[in-house]
């Protein structure tokens, strides 16, 4: 004799299916790059997958690539950057080269050098990130007044790890 599913099994499998993707959506989540700002690591409309936990469980490293709450404009988006300095460092840029602890850090991922930008010269307070886009002449990054310095606890939601070409 076949048994016939009740409302109860229906909500239980919904209930389960609900619970799965919450506890994922946790972890990983999907998005779409939007925006030159990353060019040419990352283009406009790309796909990406995110690592949520990373940023919480494992220390954030120089040339990460970083997804973070924005703050502009009231609005609910977020950037993607890559971290330049960390905590404690002590930035530099100058005529377009950039010093990570006195040491001029290689940037191969760079189509252009960065011009027309004021000297930065600053230490990254505890708990804070210096971040800049790839594309650094159409970037609104830690350059800018307007954005700052990124706060890891409040503002980063999570690391790139996969890019789809």
């Amino acid at each position: 004799m076949k048994e016939e599913s009740t409302w109860l099994d229906y909500a239980v499998e919904i209930g389960c299916s609900l619970g799965i993707g919450y506890l994922i959506s946790r972890f990983v989540r999907v998005a779409i790059a939007r925006g030159e700002s990353m060019r040419p690591t990352i283009k406009n409309n790309q796909p990406i997958l995110l690592d949520c936990r990373r940023s919480r469980k494992q220390r954030l490293r120089r040339q990460d690539l970083i997804a973070f709450r924005a703050h502009q404009k009231k609005q609910l988006k977020f950037f993607l950057k890559r971290v330049i300095a960390l905590p404690g460092d002590h930035l530099v840029i100058e005529s377009g080269r950039v010093f990570v602890n006195g040491h001029l850090i290689e940037e191969d991922y760079l189509n252009e050098p960065m011009n027309g930008h004021n000297k930065v010269d600053l230490m990254i307070d505890k708990g804070k990130l210096f971040v800049m886009g790839d594309n650094r002449n159409d970037s609104l990054d830690s350059r800018s007044p307007r954005l700052g310095v990124i706060d890891i606890e409040k503002d980063v939601l999570g690391v790139v790890v996969q890019l789809k070409k």
